[in-house]
């Protein structure tokens, strides 16, 4: 089972529209579901309501692309996994390696900006993201997109800034060009002028994608030894899908 995330109003995790239904998917799948594999929100949502260790606001915004280093090198997940990567990040809140560690979770990879991946305690039941390594190359791009736009129609206060680790110089330079057309416009009374997307994704590089597919692949490949009794691997040995 994977458990992506979705936008949120509010702090408050438990305060959500979703959180009943999703706490209703998360006990059932811990007596039904093999490996269930938490993204982002879901991790924090998981975090929250299995292990009572919950997420905090980081003093900014945590948007980029940041290198990670390999913490626990033998497990199967990150088999033939680059000893350091890099991982997409884009999140408010955060939870700390010190609350991983206080629930008894295995953590696998970490950076500057805190755990990325994780198991719970047993090696596999629960598999975490912390980061999106899912993300497209233009993920970011459109993100960053939406908070220009936002900012141009007066729902945003300030301009953002460029996403960490993302924009080459040469992108740096066509934004920081398109900021002064915008700021043009605005100041003449004249429409929002077309954002540079292609010229912009042209010049952006994927650093993540070989890295998240092994990971994933791994984590299918795990599930079908699992299940399958006969090639179940001693780590395996205390999680029983029977159980």
């Amino acid at each position: 089972l994977i458990i992506t995330g979705a936008n949120v109003v509010g702090p408050e995790l438990s305060g959500q529209p979703f959180w009943e239904p999703l706490i209703d998917v998360i006990e059932w799948a811990y007596d039904n579901v093999t490996s269930t594999l938490c993204s982002c929100l879901a991790t924090h949502a998981v975090l929250e309501f299995r292990y009572r260790q919950k997420r905090t606001p980081r003093p900014q915004k945590t948007w980029g692309v940041f290198s990670h280093d390999l913490v626990d090198r033998d497990h199967p997940l990150v088999h033939d996994v680059n000893t350091r990567f890099d991982v997409p990040h884009s999140r408010l809140n955060d939870v700390s390696r010190t609350q991983f560690d206080a629930a008894g979770l295995r953590v696998l990879a970490e950076s500057e900006v805190g755990v990325h991946l994780a198991t719970s305690a047993d090696g596999f039941r629960f598999v975490f993201f912390q980061g999106h390594p899912e993300y497209d190359t233009i993920s970011l791009l459109k993100e960053y997109k939406r908070e220009v736009m936002r900012y141009a129609s007066g729902a945003g206060k300030e301009y953002p800034p460029f996403v960490d680790n993302y924009f080459s110089a040469r992108n740096q330079a066509l934004l920081r060009e398109y900021r002064a057309q915008l700021e043009l416009a605005a100041s003449a009374g004249r429409p929002i002028p077309e954002f540079p997307d292609g010229l912009v994704a042209r010049g952006l590089d994927n650093t993540w994608r070989d890295t998240a597919h092994a990971v994933v692949g791994n984590w299918v490949g795990l599930v079908y030894q699992l299940t399958d009794s006969s090639r179940r691997k001693p780590f395996m040995d205390g999680v029983n899908p029977e159980d």
